[in-house]
């Protein structure tokens, strides 16, 4: 659907890296082009929601820079959406990682561990590579990491290959986790159920928006499952092909500001 038959989308979903800002641009603010083609659209009436594998306390400054000051925000792949008025979790879903710590430590013993202290950074059981994690960093053993329930698990192998890590994935059999690979060889470990669709579906819930309404954009698998979700899911031009393959279009790349131009498209 497009502006030229008559839609315009209600709620916007916004992947940040790859799609806001380039994997390189990480530390960075989106380019002008982008910011302004996203206040364009809010200023226009659509809800504008960014749908992250970011945990909260990174995300809040790009809020910031975007100029969003109502509605929400999904974080950590679905597991926390925040209330973006008060900068607050309004929805966090959690799990308990035991069997989860011990299969993978069984498994790959020179993987890294890390845990989400909700709103200032992570815990973790070694030296993660660097610029792999912002905010506060906290080494601890294996028993404190699993002490409570948390928002999602992440396994960071810095030595290994990223195809075997997903071998092992598949291997393990756990029925209490599903998994989204990032980058390299990196896991997110999340609670059954949750992804950035099921956050999504929070929010629309929310704010009264059907799924039809929406268009999403991303370009990573973790973001299969809210392109299918939305009524347009759009791909960006430098996404996997299988991660095409389920988007109803495909936009520019990233580097080429295709965000901007897809949005221009609809509230120029």
């Amino acid at each position: 659907m497009t502006l030229a038959d008559g839609w315009r989308p209600a709620l916007i979903a916004l992947d940040v890296d790859g799609t806001l800002v380039t994997y390189a641009e990480f530390h960075q603010p989106p380019r002008p082009q982008v910011v302004d083609a996203v206040r364009r659209a809010h200023d226009a009436g659509a809800h504008i929601v960014v749908a992250t594998g970011r945990s909260m306390h990174s995300t809040l400054p790009l809020l910031d820079q975007l100029g969003l000051k109502d509605g929400y925000a999904v974080c950590s792949n679905g597991a926390v959406v925040v209330d973006v008025a008060t900068r607050t979790p309004f929805d966090i879903e959690t799990f308990d990682i035991t069997d989860t710590v011990r299969y993978f430590t069984a498994r790959i013993p020179d993987a890294v561990l890390a845990v989400e202290e909700l709103g200032r950074g992570y815990r973790v059981t070694g030296e993660f590579p660097t610029g792999d994690l912002d905010g506060n960093v906290t080494v601890v053993e294996h028993d404190e990491l699993v002490a409570q329930p948390v928002t999602r698990l992440v396994v960071r192998w810095p030595n290994g290959d990223r195809e075997r890590l997903r071998e092992i994935a598949r291997d393990s059999g756990l029925p209490s986790v599903d998994y989204a690979i990032g980058y390299t060889a990196w896991l997110d470990i999340m609670p059954v159920g949750v992804s950035k669709a099921s956050g999504l579906r929070k929010v629309a819930d929310q704010l009264g928006v059907a799924a039809a309404d929406a268009l999403a954009a991303g370009d990573g698998h973790n973001d299969v499952d809210m392109l299918r979700w939305a009524g347009v899911g759009v791909a960006m031009g430098q996404a996997p092909d299988d991660v095409k393959a389920v988007a109803d279009a495909v936009c520019d790349d990233v580097e080429s500001n295709g965000l901007a131009v897809l949005l221009d498209g609809y509230f120029a």
